[in-house]
């Protein structure tokens, strides 16, 4: 009897995995019934080999269970960067098999590896101007992992974004979850800045900073420029904007890049890395200046 529970609870949680909606409220991310199964597809009540009841050792490794390089359970794969057509329930049928994701890649993007990610495995609790003091690390009130953005039981906001982050309200509308949408469109809402001032607040404002005597670039603004235009080598840059208005993903990536950083770019910090920036050698400059 107790064998037959057990295969019935692997069955219903592959089911699961295969067909459950992961990119926003519904399968196993929220509206659930009295009844619902989908807790299987996470937790065990009493064989969990993780806080929280989780059947995974960790956050990260339960996310990519089905979010993985190598999962079945979602058509994100959040390590690789890029839709995968087939692998499990998603709204996105329409989206090209093999798309790039809005969010960038924590391990490759773009068939190369990653030279700048957040983190989500939970080894780190540290961001640039958490303490309200740009280009300074400070504390933010938890380790970072998946579930320190995203609710894993579902949200109002978009791509199920957690209602409160690092202690700090959020919200952002739902904005690519219809019909015919495209992970490689850009189509966030313009609150999406404030995800990233939950962390990096100081980033977010376009004032000197009178500790450091710093400026930051203006986020949050409407951008009135061609959204496109062809450089002087015969490349097509485009400006990655959300509705309309520049955000701090219209240059970063929340995941991770893999753009290289050379020349003059190699020194411009933090510690000379990538930054989460979308455009190779700070090229998102370029993008939006045209110069």
């Amino acid at each position: 009897m107790k064998k037959l529970l057990l295969v019935s609870l692997l069955v219903i949680a592959m089911m699961l995995f295969v067909g459950g909606v992961a990119s926003a409220n519904g399968g196993p991310h929220g509206d659930y019934t009295a009844t619902t199964d989908a807790c299987a597809g996470c937790h065990r009540a009493h064989t969990a080999t993780s806080d929280n009841l989780l059947m995974a050792d960790s956050t990260y490794d339960l996310c990519v269970s089905c979010h993985g390089g190598s999962a079945t359970g979602a058509n994100t794969n959040v390590d690789d960067g890029v839709f995968v057509s087939g692998r499990g329930g998603d709204e996105g049928t329409s989206t090209a098999d093999g798309a790039a994701l809005l969010g960038g890649g924590f391990v490759n993007y773009g068939g190369a590896a990653a030279s700048s990610t957040h983190d989500p495995t939970g080894a780190d609790n540290m961001a640039w101007g958490a303490g309200n003091e740009r280009g300074v690390l400070a504390a933010i009130s938890e380790n970072l992992d998946c579930a320190s953005c995203h609710d894993p039981h579902g949200s109002p906001n978009y791509r199920i974004i957690k209602e409160e982050i690092n202690g700090v309200a959020v919200t952002v509308a739902q904005s690519d979850e219809g019909a015919g949408k495209n992970y490689g469109v850009v189509s966030w809402s313009a609150q999406q800045s404030n995800v990233c001032g939950a962390c990096h607040n100081p980033y977010q404002h376009a004032t000197a900073d009178t500790t450091t005597g710093t400026f930051t670039h203006a986020v949050d603004v409407t951008y009135g420029g061609s959204t496109s235009f062809t450089d002087g080598n015969g490349d097509t840059v485009s400006v990655d904007l959300a509705s309309g208005y520049v955000v701090c993903q219209t240059c970063h990536f929340p995941h991770g890049t893999s753009a290289s950083m050379t020349g003059y770019a190699d020194g411009a910090g933090p510690a000379g890395d990538s930054a989460l920036l979308r455009k190779d050698n700070r090229g998102v400059c370029q993008a939006c200046h045209q110069k």
